[in-house]
């Protein structure tokens, strides 16, 4: 199930800019580095019987690069957002089924977390650093954290 069928990316908010910096790196000098994406879904509004639900995905993408390395900089980055998905269209999806399918948003939260990881990490001076500006569509290496998914109502 693709749920960018039934829904609507209705609100997003920026809730964390992190990064430190911990060695400053020699000019042009190439590094690999640590990219991790992970997305959680709640519910937020209970399904009455006639309004389609809404679900939150809170999302945050991290990228490190280790201190051990002589080439490069070490640095730590995190960015944090709160999206709000509408259901528009079909009969109502449940929190099981939003759970099981929910990754497949990831193509569409990424780019918004990628953009603002860019201007955090062109602030400590890391320009040289590349993201992808896509994933890959076929990857299922998208972390899912089960243990803060929940029915509750917010």
């Amino acid at each position: 199930m693709n749920l960018l069928d039934f829904f609507v990316l209705q609100h997003f908010q920026i809730t964390r800019l992190r990064a430190e910096l911990l060695k400053v790196s020699r000019e042009g000098a190439m590094q690999d580095a640590k990219v991790e994406m992970n997305l959680t879904p709640r519910m937020m509004e209970a399904n009455t019987g006639e309004a389609l639900p809404s679900y939150q995905v809170s999302a945050s993408l991290f990228c490190a690069a280790g201190a051990n390395d002589e080439t490069g900089p070490a640095f730590k980055a995190r960015v944090g957002i709160e999206t709000v998905y509408q259901q528009t269209s079909g009969e109502p999806v449940d929190i099981s089924d939003f759970t099981r399918h929910h990754s497949g948003l990831a193509r569409q939260i990424y780019p918004l977390l990628a953009q603002e990881l860019r201007g955090l990490l062109t602030s400590m001076g890391l320009t040289h650093i590349q993201l992808p500006f896509d994933l890959n569509p076929q990857s299922h290496k998208i972390s899912v954290s089960r243990d803060e998914i929940s029915d509750r109502l917010h």
